[in-house]
């Protein structure tokens, strides 16, 4: 198996997770209020929180410039995208402060896993599906929320700043990782399961979260 090949076998489970999500069915049927637009950008603030922790550790445990080269890049992503989650946030009514919010914590640890217990395909091939699942749900969500009187512009521009799909420097990254692993002799069905476990277990609590508190 190769990396390509790896990728491919995680689209059916990224096809499903973005199909079982209740958000786009909400929104276009106008049954999205103030409050879960705030969640979600509260879960946005939680995860990449854990994200820039867990790209930093990750670098810090695989430092071979394959995966620690790709985990940077991954971190600088993040960290690019903080800057249009301050406007986003403030348009539905949120300051820095009112964004600590205890219920929203588990989020944090469920994004921060891959950085204290997986190898670099493990978390390469992880950090791929997941971020296609939220290009995907995003997208969606800024086409529709076009049409919608309450989503303000700047959180439309920040769900449709990340693109339908991984930017090509994240997936050419992925790639390059995960066939960095598999030379290095990592399991390609450990790292299968690993990012099938993981994305069952992080993206419904998201969702959750954001839709019912």
């Amino acid at each position: 198996m190769n990396a390509e090949q790896l990728i491919n076998s995680m689209r059916p489970e990224v096809e499903r997770l973005v199909s079982d999500l209740e958000m786009a069915p909400r929104m276009r049927a106008g049954e999205v209020n103030r409050e879960q637009l705030q969640r979600l950008l509260i879960g946005e603030f939680y995860c990449q929180e854990a994200e820039l922790t867990t790209y930093g550790l990750l670098i810090t445990r695989h430092r071979h410039e394959i995966p620690a080269g790709f985990f940077g890049l991954t971190l600088h992503t993040v960290a690019k995208a903080r800057r249009m989650l301050w406007p986003a946030a403030q348009s539905v009514g949120l300051e820095p402060a009112s964004m600590t919010v205890p219920a929203a914590g588990r989020l944090g640890q469920a994004m921060s896993m891959p950085a204290m217990l997986t190898e670099p395909g493990e978390a390469a091939l992880y950090l791929h599906s997941d971020l296609s699942v939220w290009c995907a749900v995003f997208a969606e969500l800024a086409e529709l929320a076009r049409d919608s009187d309450v989503v303000p512009k700047e959180l439309i521009d920040y769900l449709a700043s990340w693109g339908s799909e991984p930017p090509p420097e994240i997936a050419d990254g992925a790639c390059e990782v995960l066939q960095y692993a598999l030379s290095q002799g990592e399991d390609p069905e450990r790292i299968i399961d690993f990012s099938r476990h993981q994305l069952a277990s992080s993206v419904p609590v998201y969702w959750d979260y954001v839709l019912l508190g």
